[in-house]
């Protein structure tokens, strides 16, 4: 899999990393080489968040986050954003 955000520096408060998988799948994220602390959602094919993990920070490492249910899209955010704008299971995120 890709580098993702591994090794940045930080995200601006209004960007984020999209990852698109060609199925639907737990798709496990883990916070090697990260330098800072982010939120993580699983997106389903149509576009509903099934699963977040929230403040994920690099000290979390080797542990892996894993949904617990099918998801196509994973968008990683700056740490908090899913609390400072009340993100939860079941919204519609439009890309």
């Amino acid at each position: 899999s890709g580098q993702g955000l591994s090794g940045r520096a930080g995200l601006a408060a209004d960007e984020g990393m999209l990852f698109v998988f060609p199925e639907d799948g737990e798709y496990a994220f883990w916070m090697k080489d990260m330098l800072f602390s982010i939120d993580i959602l699983w997106i389903s094919a149509e576009g509903e968040v099934v699963y977040m993990a929230q403040n994920v920070s690099p000290d979390t490492y080797p542990q892996s986050f894993r949904p617990n249910v099918p998801a196509r899209y994973v968008l990683e955010l700056p740490a908090g954003y899913t609390k400072e704008h009340i993100v939860k299971i079941g919204d519609i995120v439009e890309f």
